[in-house]
This record gives C-alpha cells, structure tokens and sequence, in this order.
C-alpha cells in the first residue's frame, strides 16, 4: 500500500507507513464499511474523518506539487524519499521519481562543499531545525546554485532522526546581486582608498557607513573599527559637533554643503587644515539616506600661505625701511646738490665782488692821498682833475660789478626758492633754464667742459620750476661725474622745443664716453650706480625718473651707446597735472 504523504510503499496489512508515520487507508470503504454493527455508530465519525484527511491529502499534494519551492524529504543519511516537482526541475531533473531515483547520497551528488552538509547535519542533530541555511549544490549538468534551506528534524518514538522535512528556495540570483554588490563595493573601497582625501559616508543618524584608508590613518583606527559608529563615538576627540553640525545642516536643507575650510588635531596631536564638502545622497523621491563627506588636506597650503603672509609683512617692513632710507639719501642729494649751488654763487660772485673791493681799496688809498694833498697845501688842478676822474672810473667799476653780483644773487636765489618751495607757477622756459644753468657753469671750468643751451624763447609753461630744476642739475651732475673720466673736454646742451600746443620736448645730451646696454637697462633702477666707490649713491636718475613722470606728469627716455655720448629725451605738458595733497 502506498503512503498518502510520502508515496513510500508500505506491506499489507501494515496501519501506518513505516519511512514517515503517516497512518494508511485503504483504496475503498470497504475496509471502514466491514465494521462490526455494535459500533455502526461511529461509522458516520469514521467516514467524515477519512473525508477531512482525503481532503488534507489532497490540499497537501496541491501545495505541494505546485509550489514554486523545492520541497523534500530525506534520510538523515541523504537519501531523497520525496520531493515535489520545483525541487526536481531546480536539480534539472525531468520528474521528482527522476530526481529520488539518481541521488542516494545528497552529500556526493548535490552539495558542492562537502563541509556545507557537515554544518547542516550538524545543527539539526544539535537544534532540530535549520533557518535560511545557504550553501551551494550542483544541478544535474553541473550548473551551480545557491539554495536557502529551511528544515525540520522527525523522530521516532525512541527520539531517533528519522527523516529531515524541508523546504529550499533558489537564492542564486540573489546571491549573485549580493556578489556583484559586495564587489562593487570592493571596488568602490579600493577607489576611494587611493584617493590623497578623507572620505567617507554616515547615515542620517551620523553612523558611518564607509570610510576610507587616507581617513582612517588620519584618525589611527581600523575603517572596520568605524562602520556602525556614529560620529560622536569616531571623533570625540578632534571636533565632532563641527562635523555633527556640517552634517545636520545637509539633512536639514537638502543641499550640498559646498566647500569650507575646517581645522582638526589629528592623531599624531598636530593641527591640520582641511576644504571639506558634504552631498547628500538622495532617493527618488528626495528622501535622504546617506551624506558623503570629502576632504583634502590644505596644511602645506594654509602653511605656506601663513610663510607668505609673514613674509609679505616683512618685505613691508623692508620696505618702509627702504624708502625711509631712500627719502634719507634723496634728502643728502638734495643737500649735496645745494651745496654745489653754494659754491657755483660763491665762485660766480667772488669776481664782481673781488673786483669792487679792488677798485674800493685804490679809491680808499687815492682817497688819502688826495687828503695828504690838500694838507700840504700841494693839490693842483691836475691832481684835482685826474683824482675826479680816477674816482669816476672807480665808481663806474664799482656800480658795473654790484650790479653784476646783485644779477648773479637774484638768479640764485630764484633757483633757490624754487628748489625749496616747489609751488607751481607760470614762467619762461629758456629763462628758468638759463638761470639754472647758470648757476651750474661754475664747475665747468676747472673740467674743460662746454654747456650750452638752445631753448626756443617763446615756451610758456604752467609748471614746478624746483622740480624742473632739480631734473637739470641731477643730469648735469650725472655727466659730470661718469660721462667724462680722466679730464677729457666735452659739451653738454639743453634744447628745448614746443610739440604742438600742450607739451614740449626737452632733450638733454652731452658727448662722452655713453653706457653699455647693462647700465643703459637699469640706469633708472634706485641705488644703481657705477661709481659707488666714489661715493655714488645711485638715485640721482631714479630722481629724474621720479619727478618727471609723477611730479611734471611726463615721459623721459633714454638712448646711449659706448663711445657715441648720452642723450634724455623729456616730453613734459605745459600744464602739468594737479598734485594730490600732500605731495
């Protein structure tokens, strides 16, 4: 007789199956129908009874053949005794029979890993069940697949294992998902690991979901050590309420926290500098799930930014000091170059002078002797005559060199106060210029040197005659002092012409020895000089440059080729600019 649940034969006669224990009825109601009448009674409980299990059977056998689980029954040793349709094609076999029919032993034929049917057995000798056990069997061409086995264990009424009833669904699928994400993630680990940034991803509630290596050496933990912990418990120590905050911030609005500089101590106690950004990663219907944090370590930026800033200070500071120290040696030029004025008034005014006194002292001593004359009673008329007109010639002398010395001081004194009250005002260019050189020609003539001047006659300038005179006196001296060594004779000139209506040129050049295209270069440079031996300070042209382009409001230039002599072009506005106050 065959049993209703597990189909296994059983002998005649026998009430219940010997493999699974279920009790056996008979192909008719004969067997029901032969019941002694004294207890016809219980024929109609009997009837209903078998009705009910028929039914069960047969609810059962429709679960169970149509459900898209594999179902099975085994021996503990690994014999299949039942199994439905799902499990034989999932095995890739044509019917259950098939399937009964070829695997005697589940452990040679189906598991993959011998050590997979060890742990099965395992726990149902220990629990008497398994839950979602995954491992992996061999299909009937070979093909592997991933089975989550759900079981029980039955005994006897010994409490013996006598078969295992189970259920296992094709998890493969699934497996291969998790293996594909689990690889991605690898992956992505691996990415994110050869990133030179922090990085990492925290839930909503700020547990870290991911972190990498650069972090995590950053911090002196293990980035396994970090996943599942929040923030708090990773950074308590380097500032985790900043972070918190950052954090906070991104879930609160839903936008990305762009860049922003942070400072954290790390794990080595120094202080370190960071750009951080944090993204929140979004469903599809906005709903945040994680924020990713990156950030890149600024330190030798911050620090060399902080070595700039100090030496910028410091190239500030040398500065000032700088132009204090140049204001000083401009200051000692100006000097120097009052006390050349000095001496060019003293020599140009020791003639005339000289002369007056000379001609003072003979009128002082014909004075006398003309008085001893007239004591003595001895002056004639030729004596009186030739004493008028000695003393006319005297006085001519006299008026003709004080006026000489009072032209001489009057021009001097305007170079002067032009020099030192460098207010502008109207003047005639060839005039101030002839004043000016005029105060220069007197150390001339102990070089064997010739300065002439060509300025057209009719230049009306609005202009600063100090300034205009201090540009004059530092190029004469610069070509005093380096245009004409060992003595050698030379000319200089001044020529002055009108360009157009507003400006003028103004050309100064002398004849000697010119410049190599170094000195040429930075002749205009502050503290260049050739002659810093001699006592040469080098701002004497950078002088020039100075007040002709910022004080005058004009342009110079410079040619000069060895051996072909120097010449500075100036072009200068009649009108030139207004000075800022102070200036």
């Amino acid at each position: 007789m065959r049993c209703p649940r597990c189909q296994a034969v059983s002998p005649a006669g026998k009430k219940f199956c010997g493999d699974c224990g279920a009790p056996l009825v008979g192909s008719s109601a004969t067997d029901v129908l032969d019941i002694p009448s004294d207890i016809a009674g219980a024929r109609d409980a009997v009837l209903r009874a078998v009705a009910e299990q028929r039914q069960a059977e047969a609810d059962y056998r429709k679960i169970f053949e149509g459900s898209v689980d594999g179902i099975y029954v085994t021996t503990p040793e690994g014999r299949v005794i039942n199994a439905n349709p799902a499990l034989a094609r999932m095995m890739g076999y044509d019917s259950p029979d098939q399937l009964m029919s070829d695997v005697t032993d589940i452990a040679g034929t189906i598991y993959v890993d011998p050590a997979a049917r060890e742990e099965y057995l395992r726990r149902m000798q220990h629990d008497g069940m398994v839950r979602e056990f995954e491992y992996q069997v061999r299909q009937r061409n070979g093909n592997i697949l991933w089975l989550s086995d759900s079981a029980t264990a039955v005994y006897d009424e010994t409490g013996r294992v006598v078969r295992h009833e189970g259920t296992v669904r094709d998890i493969t699928s699934q497996r291969r998902t998790e293996e594909a994400l689990a690889e991605s993630r690898r992956q992505l680990q691996t990415v994110i690991d050869s990133v030179p940034a922090v990085i990492n991803v925290k839930d909503t509630r700020f547990r870290y979901i991911l972190m990498n290596q650069y972090m995590a050496r950053v911090l002196g933990i293990d980035p396994a050590e970090a996943v599942g912990r929040t923030t708090n418990e990773i950074l308590a120590r380097y500032g985790a309420s900043k972070e918190t905050i950052g954090d906070q911030r991104v879930i609160e609005t839903g936008d990305e926290l762009g860049f922003y500089e942070e400072s954290y101590v790390d794990a080595a106690h120094k202080l370190r500098y960071w750009m951080a950004n944090k993204v929140p990663v979004k469903r599809a219907d906005g709903t945040i799930d994680y924020i990713v944090t990156v950030a890149l370590d600024i330190t030798d930026r911050k620090r060399s930014e902080q070595d700039i800033q100090r030496a910028r200070e410091a190239a500030e500071t040398a500065l000032d000091n700088l132009r204090a120290t140049q204001d000083s040696l401009i200051e000692s030029e100006k000097l120097a170059a009052l006390g050349r004025l000095v001496a060019g008034v003293a020599h140009e005014v020791n003639n005339p002078v000289g002369i007056g006194v000379t001609v003072a002292t003979a009128l002082q001593r014909r004075c006398r002797l003309f008085v001893e004359e007239i004591a003595a009673g001895e002056l004639k008329r030729s004596s009186l005559n030739a004493f008028v007109q000695a003393n006319l010639d005297a006085a001519s002398q006299l008026v003709s060199n004080l006026n000489r010395a009072a032209e001489l001081i009057q021009s001097f004194k305007q170079v002067a106060v032009d020099r030192n009250v460098p207010d502008r005002r109207e003047f005639n260019l060839a005039d101030l210029t002839e004043q000016i050189v005029t105060s220069l020609r007197p150390g001339l003539r102990s070089r064997n040197l010739t300065l002439t001047v060509d300025c057209a006659p009719d230049i009306q300038m609005n202009s600063y005659p100090g300034p205009y005179g201090q540009v004059v006196t530092n190029l004469f001296l610069n070509s005093v002092a380096h245009a004409f060594p060992d003595g050698r004779a030379g000319v200089l000139t001044i020529a002055a012409r009108s360009i157009g209506e507003r400006q003028v040129e103004i050309v100064y050049s002398d004849d000697g020895i010119g410049m190599s295209d170094e000195v040429r270069r930075h002749a205009f440079d502050p503290f260049f000089t050739t002659r810093r031996d001699r006592g040469g300070t080098g701002l004497g042209l950078n002088i020039v440059h100075n007040i002709v382009t910022n004080r005058l409001g004009g342009h110079i230039d410079l040619t000069s080729e060895p051996g072909q002599g120097t010449r500075f072009r100036l072009l200068l506005p009649r009108v030139a600019p207004e000075l800022p106050m102070g200036e």
